[in-house]
């Protein structure tokens, strides 16, 4: 699209406004980068714990990890919050650190489209247009619940939800309800559910693997350390990251060199764990995974297996043939009456370029996002950026997960960003892309480090696991750790970026003095 150069609406904008965006902010405030709207399709922040209400949502990891570095919590309730808790916390950190000022709510994003005559970036929102110099994506990894594939939802008579739209008018006591999913979301609503429920089917695709929770209340002792002496809280919070990272990446990543580790935490928890949950062991072999340790998240509970044993649910493995208006059908033949039919059957991953049919991105020279994840695979910078696609970033993009909590992939990514934009003002330039070769290099590295992962062995054939792509890729994760994340988001080279600049016009504003006439310093 040709366009005659023009100073843009915003500097930058922000799409999204929940943990991502809120920390994006938060990084753009602190470089003094104040010309910057965050546009957020609800009516809310808060991203999905603003979406996730369901009975029993809470953290999967330590809310002491669960939490930015740079402002710690210390009344965290229990070692995993529930999720009022870290809604909360968002809403508060949102207000310290003046970014709801900068939200526009209820404005819906709905296409993105480089004009590269004017080096800036044409969004449609609500219908109409909004111009910015650059675009952060602070797009999550789970966008959009998936849509029903099961045929007759649609007839379904009774109360239809899904897990992430739970609609708390809807009285559970004394109903018949179906559960289609056993992911993390279920593994928190089945034990919540059950001791109200008249009956409780839980329809499995995959086992989870799922372990104990050591879940204490805070003791107001140690709060009160945390807030007399902060350091302690930063010790911790590092200590707890680091753990989950452990545990999360690094096992899964290093498997090639330490088999043996996930084999035998595998087996333990059969033996052990699942043997104590479940006595039962015809009930206990449905529940047990047969894939390895690590090839989905694992999560936790104390509660989920032996909620199985309680005589008033039920796991229903065999396929769902359809949804009638009154109940289940199996390919048994067996058909169970409900009333409420709750969906936690995953949602839509960010890779997935039917995000980007619905919300297209279109860059220079007709490059199409959606077009070239179908057809392509995956390749990103550092996780965040993408030949083609100048002045655009994501916040998560292919191979970006860092670490074991979010909070940690945002800093570093944000970090990334900021110094991008600032280079690109520096220099006096209007545009910078990122270039193909770095890029290349960069995604052949995190190639080859997966390729001796747990991802690649037998072990993970029967996991249905959600890190794995269309294409057969691994581009769900960074497979390095979060303090090389760091580094790099300190060090990497600036050159790896192509900086350009508009012919001079004019009415047409550098970068540089768009930031000279629009940032300040906080005081």
């Amino acid at each position: 699209m040709a366009s005659t150069p023009s100073q843009p609406d915003h500097h930058v904008v922000v799409i999204g406004a929940g943990l991502s965006g809120i920390g994006m902010g938060i990084a753009l405030r602190r470089a003094g980068l104040l010309d910057y709207v965050i546009l957020e399709r609800a009516g809310d922040i808060g991203g999905t714990w603003r979406d996730n209400t369901y009975p029993g949502i809470a953290v999967d990891v330590p809310a002491q990890a669960y939490q930015f570095s740079f402002e710690l919590n210390p009344d965290w309730s229990r070692a995993f919050a529930r999720g009022p808790e870290v809604k909360a916390y968002l809403d508060g950190v949102a207000d310290r650190y003046r970014v709801r000022e900068h939200v526009r709510l209820r404005s819906e994003v709905t296409a993105r489209v480089w004009d590269d005559g004017a080096h800036l970036w044409r969004l449609t929102v609500n219908g109409g247009e909004v111009t910015a110099r650059f675009v952060v994506s602070a797009i999550g990894p789970f966008v959009d619940p998936k849509p029903v594939d099961i045929p007759g939802a649609e007839d379904f008579a009774g109360t239809l939800m899904y897990s992430s739209r739970w609609d708390h008018d809807v009285d559970l006591t004394g109903a018949r309800v179906a559960l289609v999913g056993t992911g993390a979301s279920a593994v928190q609503i089945v034990p919540e559910i059950a001791r109200r429920v008249a009956r409780l089917d839980v329809y499995q695709r995959t086992p989870i693997w799922v372990g104990p929770k050591l879940d204490p209340t805070t003791p107001p002792v140690l709060a009160g350390l945390y807030r007399r002496f902060p350091v302690s809280q930063r010790v911790v919070r590092k200590v707890a990251t680091r753990a989950v990272e452990l545990m999360l990446i690094d096992l899964v990543v290093n498997h090639h060199r330490v088999p043996f580790l996930t084999r035998g935490a595998a087996a333990a928890m059969r033996s052990i764990w699942y043997r104590a949950q479940v006595p039962d062991p015809e009930l206990r072999a449905r529940l047990t995974p047969d894939y390895g340790l690590g090839c989905k998240r694992p999560s936790v509970s104390n509660s989920y297996l032996r909620t199985f044993t309680r005589d008033n649910v039920e796991l229903v493995t065999d396929p769902i043939e359809s949804i009638t208006p009154s109940g289940v059908r199996t390919a048994d033949g067996h058909h169970r009456d409900v009333d409420v039919l709750i969906l936690a059957t995953g949602f839509r991953l960010a890779s997935d370029p039917a995000n980007f049919r619905r919300t297209p991105v279109r860059g220079r020279d007709g490059f199409d996002l959606a077009t070239s994840y179908a057809g392509q695979r995956l390749t990103s910078y550092e996780g965040i950026s993408i030949p083609e696609l100048p002045n655009h970033f994501m916040m998560f993009g292919p191979y970006g997960w860092v670490g074991g909590t979010w909070h940690q992939l945002v800093e570093s990514t944000s970090a990334h960003i900021v110094r991008v934009i600032t280079e690109t003002g520096r220099r006096g330039a209007t545009a910078v892309e990122v270039r193909p070769e770095p890029t290349r290099r960069w995604t052949e590295r995190m190639r080859t480090r997966l390729a001796g992962s747990l991802f690649n062995t037998n072990s993970c054939a029967t996991a249905n696991s959600y890190y794995f792509d269309h294409h057969g890729d691994l581009p769900y994760l960074r497979p390095t750790s979060s303090a090389a994340a760091f580094r790099a988001a300190r060090d990497f080279p600036l050159d790896d970026y192509r900086y350009t600049s508009l012919p001079e016009a004019a009415g047409t504003a550098s970068t540089a003095d768009e930031l000279a006439m629009v940032t300040r310093r906080i005081r």
